[in-house]
């Protein structure tokens, strides 16, 4: 790393013009200190290259932090979701502090100091000196936000407008017992927008009688089994989050996510492929999936071979996954890989490329089954962000049913490579309730209705695009999403 110059930034000539710099920009999404090494950081940068808001950004924060000042500071630029300059600060050839900035909007996204003083203020002192902080680093606004203490010793301010909660604008700052600020993160809606006009009263949201109308649409009939039984229930299959002047589900994700089953028909091949050794682990992997494996063979984990074995290649890039000798997966992080410029693949394209890879290895009576297609949460930091699993359970007399594992195929977005595939579905069980005998799911919305519900305002995101206007909606609680269809009720 290229370590840049030893000096503070000047000293802007007007305080609230770098305050309003900083804060009144464009949403972002947080990004914490420990997922680094998740970005696709660029060549290291010098301090002269930063974005003008970036500069102001990190002036600000020397300002506040004097200790800065004789840092040595190494800057990169992380592209991965979103532009954001990491700055590692190091004082003495050793880490002292990291800081997050995003590239466009200038906002700090999370600071972080090398505390040594694991102690923790008591609550007075960390009032007092989150005060000081907030005091210097967004100045009158402090008072748009309500302070509260976290469990685990953090200060947070959290901003209220018509007394109901704005999800993510909110600054959260850890204090050690000497009182020094050592922790800094802004959630990813901080002070995105200060107009009140902009926040509807909560006069104009519907009462429970009105929502009560949008919420079968939101649930979905099926079958799930447990350890023991096979339960029919009515699956909350939505966000949590609805407008509350339309019903219309919200979206809260940057990456747009199904939760929803929705049936499909395929045309099963009834291929099995079967592996015995490194070997034929080897040649079925390339001539079968079309991977190379570039000279290498695989190695396994041994084992039974009724039992589920493991081959891996010797960089752990490549796995081949069997049971009694039948490939029942396989995963391949050199399918990962993309090139940028190309477009996303559409859900419905993400589908017909699993299917397209999937028919040929299922058995002929696998013809019906619900699939939904959802962002790859698990590995986003193989060099794509871009990825998708495309689930599919089998459809027993017309409804989804959930039982034991399902089919997950693993698309690249961006190529449409297979970069993911297992499949062993358990025996089906041999008794289910008697769907004819469920309540009406008018019922179902009622008991979920029931349950905690609150007003928010919210940036839902459309078209993968945040909006820059807050929405009034309804927040559902969702921790237990499955009402026992033939009771009404939910599970205990």
């Amino acid at each position: 790393m290229t370590s840049t110059s030893q000096r503070r930034y000047p000293v802007l000539a007007s305080s609230a013009l770098l305050t309003a710099t900083l804060l009144l920009s464009p949403a972002s999404g947080t990004v914490m200190a420990n997922q680094a090494g998740n970005q696709q950081a660029e060549a290291p940068l010098q301090e002269n290259q930063l974005s003008e808001k970036a500069k102001q950004t990190e002036q600000k924060l020397q300002m506040l932090f004097p200790a800065l000042d004789d840092t040595s500071r190494y800057i990169t630029l992380e592209t991965k979701d979103q532009p954001v300059y990491e700055i590692r600060y190091e004082k003495n050839n050793e880490f002292f502090a990291r800081a997050y900035i995003h590239a466009e909007t200038g906002k700090l996204l999370t600071y972080l100091l090398d505390d040594k003083d694991l102690e923790i203020a008591d609550d007075k002192l960390a009032y007092k000196s989150a005060a000081t902080f907030m005091e210097g680093w967004i100045g009158e606004m402090r008072s748009l936000y309500k302070v509260t203490r976290a469990p685990v010793g953090d200060v947070i301010y959290s901003r209220y407008v018509n007394g109901i909660e704005v999800v993510g604008d909110e600054f959260r700052l850890s204090v050690n017992s000497a009182g020094q600020v050592t922790g800094v993160s802004a959630g990813e809606n901080a002070l995105t927008n200060i107009n009140p006009a902009d926040f509807l009263p909560p006069a104009q949201a519907m009462k429970k009688d009105q929502l009560i109308r949008c919420i079968p649409s939101l649930l979905q009939l099926m079958y799930k089994t447990g350890e023991n039984q096979t339960d029919l229930v009515y699956s909350a299959v939505f966000s949590g989050y609805v407008d509350a002047v339309t019903g219309a589900e919200l979206i809260t994700n940057r990456q747009y996510r199904t939760w929803r089953w929705k049936p499909t028909s395929l045309t099963p091949g009834g291929k099995v492929v079967k592996v015995k050794n490194e070997q034929e682990a080897t040649r079925i992997y390339e001539s079968e999936f079309g991977i190379s494996l570039k000279g290498s063979i695989f190695n396994s984990n041994g084992g039974n071979s009724e039992m589920e074995r493991v081959y891996f290649s010797p960089d752990f890039s490549e796995y081949l996954y069997t049971k009694d000798d039948v490939v029942i997966g396989f995963k391949s992080y050199s399918n990962t890989q993309t090139e940028k410029g190309k477009t996303i693949l559409s859900e419905k394209q993400l589908l017909a490329k699993a299917v397209q890879f999937l028919q040929p290895y299922l058995k002929q009576e696998e013809k019906e089954f619900y699939y939904r297609v959802t962002p790859d949460w698990k590995n986003p930091d193989r060099g794509n962000p871009h990825q998708y699993v495309v689930e599919l359970v089998p459809s027993v007399e017309g409804l989804p049913l959930e039982y034991g594992r399902s089919i997950g195929i693993g698309v690249n977005g961006v190529t449409g490579k297979i970069t993911e595939y297992y499949q062993q579905l358990d025996q089906k069980p041999a008794k289910l309730p008697d769907k004819r005998k469920a309540v009406s799911i008018d019922a179902a919305a009622k008991a979920l209705l029931a349950k905690p519900t609150e007003l928010l305002y919210i940036y839902p995101f459309i078209n993968g695009k945040r909006l820059v206007k807050p929405v009034l909606a309804y927040s559902i609680d969702l921790n237990d999403i499955d009402i026992n269809a033939l009771t009404g009720k939910f599970k205990e």
